[in-house]
């Protein structure tokens, strides 16, 4: 007997020795697995260097990360659109507490890489919780699960979205939590209290998790997973007629409670997340998307049904559309198919099914009339990119493929010893699909003739390397289905090998040197230089695009032709000339300051977009920034006083050389051409001292004349023809030769004909005698630095501060912005106030202002008026600014539609104008009673259960 219990105790030992192992090896080989896939971004220090990643992430990244190390929240953003909301944009996941670990500890580009290999390893493990809590599977199916989801198309090629990685990740965690269900606890007639208290630590547990998903700053995400798992429990229930009131009232009761964790812990979640999510729901009501989105701009990135077989099945050495990824491979996608051949016998196998076959239906958006009726739906007409309903497939999918592992490998009990028999359909049905998914991509090259697809997606036919792996994979899955003695049990290697392979082509594999990011090109390093003094620095416009070549191009080439792959190559030119022309949001991690910004989600303003109407062709609105993509030439000087931009980037592919004469050619700068009514006349704003022999123009129509200033005296010349469109302003002969000083031009100015217009492309100082060159710019720019691209400094832009005594009041912003675009409206002399009222005060502005402080969320101006007048600061307008004068409080007025103005009494005064955000302020109250009440149902619970027990 005692032999016996020994016997029975050892066996208890090992069985939980054993299993304690297989838990330990699983959550080890699930890391390895994922660093083995992610190897270079954890083993070597190359980066991201493209796209969002790049140009949004880093940017925003970098502020937040060094607000963090100074202790300061970031309120407010001065360096973007004029000025702009900093934290109420949740794209920056200031409050996500899993980016402050990285954000202090590393550089921002590895800081990204942490989290992108945090996150991957997060959906893994949550994954394998779903299916084991979910539907019950086995640890081996569990992990399976695991590896596909966190691992497949789909969930990796959002690594350049970090914040929306970052949410998926916690998908699989809230599913888990919200739709798990002890129902056989919950189907009694009566719920007992420790039913209640269960469902509220199930509830306390989707607020953590959906809080997360919240803060992580892309709510897009949040709101594909509440849908999603709403319809898992509506699904998964028992809906049956009851055959009596008392049981029909029980059955309602029971399916009521499925919902309360998810409703309970969706509200708790709101509570703690309002510190951020008041700030963000208060800059919606200003966005340039305010209201929702049109309905062409929510079903913008549909899933275009031609490119199905390209976005389930896996391709070697092809890549596609990002947000179109989402294949697995051929062998997942036959378990998942045994998987879905449950749905009758199982109710949450039915449930993933509907969740699955919804989301891919959804994520094929405008070609299908479902999405064009939810398109018009509150939450639906917020969001674009229909194609990211795909992560429920990816997570449904990889489901499935569990349940159908447990399947094959004998948990499905067989009426018959032959399991071909058994899995026949199934089988067929898999290999049937494939089959057809196949032969749809190779299809779907000619029918795009006819049905046309987006450019992010151009039709290709699977490559022969695609073609390949296809082939060698059914073959070995043939294979193995026509063995009469052994279950089917795909090998771990014919699920990964083919994972593997196709995941090179995904952009977590396509990483460049870091010099990408950390080196500093000449354009970057000039500003950085002239502002060095400056408070606060002047803006920055870009209207370059980057169809030029770099000029150490075949440095570059040499010096990394054997270290990087040609894709890396080709993201490292392309991040340099970025770089080079300060493409919006750079500036943000320069310490730069732009009129332009660019976000896809809630900024800019809508008093922004409503501004840049002023300076777009044909008075465009622009919803996401991005001025440089939409501006053709340099726009109104007027303009660009009065937004303080003080520098423009351009680049010289618009310039041009012409032959002033068989011995010379000279270098014409094309990028400010001026166009001059009859009489009208233009000033050279800055001549540089070079000794010429004359002045060289590119015009159109009658030539006018020019005004030419030396030390000798004033010449007013007229031109001589050279060739087509090319005329030469010659000096006077007797100047250059009696004094070589005298041909130095101080000043010049050109005026057109009085009978006629005259266009002016451009102007070169010439010298015939040195065969040398100046070019000039017509109007007030002085040409500041000139490389890969051109940096002109306005020297006519209006200070960031300054008093005026000359203003009139419109009602609102739009009729200001009617009186601006009137023709003879000119920003320097006069100042429209946007409110009720009809104030008007005219006189000359006898004042100064100088700003002594330039903080975010602070500034600080000396003011010296002689009479009452308006301070203008031309910084965005925005709820929670506030202004005081020499600390008495003072009303902030709305001026030209989007800045902030004061009214100042005469003499000395400081002004300082303070960023104190309501929305922040009473977010964090709530923030702060949601965790305690989160505490509270966790103590209580874990109370009551000790309690019981």
């Amino acid at each position: 007997m005692t032999t016996r219990l020994r016997d029975n105790q050892t066996s208890r030992i090992t069985h939980h020795a054993s299993r304690f192992t297989f838990h330990v090896s699983r959550f080890v080989a699930l890391p390895a697995l994922i660093l083995l896939f992610f190897n270079k971004m954890a083993f070597s220090n190359l980066i991201l260097a493209r796209g969002d990643t790049f140009l949004y992430f880093y940017p925003y990244w970098q502020a937040a990360a060094d607000a963090l190390r100074n202790g300061r929240i970031p309120l407010w953003n001065p360096d973007l659109f004029m000025g702009a909301p900093f934290l109420a944009n949740s794209q920056v996941g200031f409050f996500y507490p899993l980016n402050w670990p990285v954000w202090l500890a590393l550089p921002t580009p590895y800081a990204v890489n942490a989290s992108i290999v945090i996150h991957v390893l997060i959906a893994g493990w949550g994954a394998y919780f779903a299916g084991r809590r979910v539907l019950s599977l086995s640890r081996e199916a569990a992990w399976l699960t695991a590896v596909l989801f966190a691992l497949g198309g789909y969930l990796t090629a959002q690594v350049e979205h970090i914040n929306q990685l970052q949410g998926l990740a916690w998908l699989p965690w809230v599913l888990a939590a919200a739709a798990r269900l002890k129902t056989t606890r919950l189907e009694t007639k009566r719920l007992e209290t420790r039913d209640w208290r269960l469902v509220l630590r199930r509830g306390t547990a989707v607020a953590l998790l959906f809080s997360l998903q919240l803060l992580a700053g892309h709510t897009q995400t949040a709101f594909i997973t509440g849908v999603g798992v709403f319809i898992f429990i509506v699904v998964s229930g028992e809906w049956r007629v009851a055959s009596n009131i008392t049981h029909h009232a029980s059955r309602i009761t029971f399916h009521v409670s499925r919902f309360t964790p998810l409703i309970f812990g969706g509200l708790l979640a709101l509570l703690i997340t309002a510190v951020q999510l008041l700030p963000t729901l208060e800059l919606t009501q200003l966005s340039s998307r305010q209201g929702g989105l049109t309905v062409n701009e929510v079903l913008s990135f549909s899933l275009h049904p031609l490119l199905l077989g390209r976005s389930l099945l896996p391709a070697y050495g092809q890549s596609l559309f990002s947000e179109y990824v989402a294949f697995l491979p051929l062998t997942a996608l036959v378990l998942a198919v045994v998987g879905a051949w449950q749905w009758r016998e199982r109710l949450t196998v039915r449930a993933v099914v509907v969740v699955t076959a919804v989301s891919l239906l959804l994520a094929l958006g405008r070609f299908t009339p479902l999405y064009w009726l939810l398109a018009r739906l509150p939450g639906f007409d917020l969001f674009r990119v229909p194609a990211r309903w795909l992560i429920w497939y990816a997570l449904g999918m990889a489901l499935l493929a569990g349940v159908g592992w447990d399947a094959v490998r004998g948990n499905w009990r067989l009426e018959t010893g032959d399991w071909r028999l058994a899995l026949k359909r199934p089988f067929r049905l898999a290999f049937i699909l494939i089959i057809l998914l196949i032969g749809w991509s190779c299809l779907a090259v000619p029918l795009s003739r006819f049905i046309p697809l987006g450019p992010e997606a151009p039709a290709a036919y699977p490559n022969l390397l695609t073609l390949l792996g296809w082939l060698l994979e059914l073959t070995f899955l043939l294979l193995l289905t026509r063995s009469p003695l052994h279950p089917f049990t795909p090998s771990p290697l014919l699920l990964l090998l083919p994972l593997f392979l196709a995941s090179r082509a995904l952009p977590y594999n396509n990483l460049t040197t870091p010099e990408a990011y950390f080196d500093l090109r000449p354009p970057v390093a000039r500003l950085q230089a002239e502002n060095t003094d400056s408070v606060p620095p002047g803006r920055l416009l870009s209207l370059s695009h980057i169809f030029f070549d770099p000029g150490d191009q075949a440095e570059i080439d040499t010096i990394y032709r054997n270290q990087l792959p040609q894709q890396a190559q080709y993201d490292y030119t392309i991040a340099i000339k970025q770089k080079e022309i300060i493409a919006p949001n750079l500036p943000l991690a320069y310490g730069l300051a732009s009129v332009d910004g660019f976000d896809g989600g809630i900024l800019p303003l809508a008093s922004y977009s409503d501004l840049m109407t002023l300076i777009l062709p044909d008075h465009a609105r622009t919803v996401d920034g991005r001025l440089r993509e939409q501006l053709t030439a340099v726009p109104d000087p007027r303009w660009l006083d009065l937004f303080n931009a003080q520098y423009l980037i351009t680049d010289k592919t618009g310039d041009v050389w012409r032959a002033i004469s068989p011995e010379q050619d000279i270098f014409f700068d094309l990028q400010h051409p001026a166009t001059l009514s009859a009489g009208e006349s233009v000033t050279v704003g800055y001549v540089p001292p070079f000794a010429a022999t004359g002045l060289a123009l590119i015009g159109s129509g009658q030539a006018g004349t020019a005004l030419v200033t030396t030390e000798n005296g004033v010449w007013e010349l007229t031109p001589r023809l050279v060739d087509g469109d090319l005329w030469c302003f010659d000096w006077p002969e007797t100047s250059v030769l009696s004094n070589a000083e005298a041909a130095v031009p101080q000043a010049i100015t050109l005026t057109a004909p009085s009978t006629a217009p005259w266009q002016i492309q451009g102007l070169t100082l010439i010298n015939e005698d040195d065969q040398t060159f100046q070019p000039l710019v017509p109007g007030q720019y002085r040409l500041l630095h000139s490389g890969d691209v051109k940096i002109y400094e306005n020297l006519d832009v209006l200070p960031r501060a300054f008093i005026t005594e000359n203003w009139h009041q419109q009602p609102n912003a739009a009729d200001s912005l009617s009186a601006m675009s009137a023709a003879p409206f000119d920003p320097r002399q006069l100042v429209v106030i946007s409110g009720s009222g009809d104030g008007q005060m005219m006189g000359p502005a006898r004042g100064t202002a100088v700003i002594t402080q330039y903080a975010p969320e602070r500034v600080v101006i000396q003011t010296k008026s002689a009479d009452p007048a308006l301070l203008v600061l031309t910084d965005a307008d925005y709820p929670g600014w506030t202004a005081v004068i020499d600390g008495q409080s003072s009303p902030i007025y709305q001026t030209d539609a989007f800045f902030r103005a004061i009214m100042i009494p005469t003499g000395q005064h400081e002004v300082v104008f303070s960023f104190e955000s309501r929305s922040f302020e009473n977010g964090r109250l709530l923030t702060i009673l949601g965790l305690t009440m989160w505490l509270v149902v966790i103590v209580v619970s874990i109370g009551f259960k000790r309690s019981r027990i």
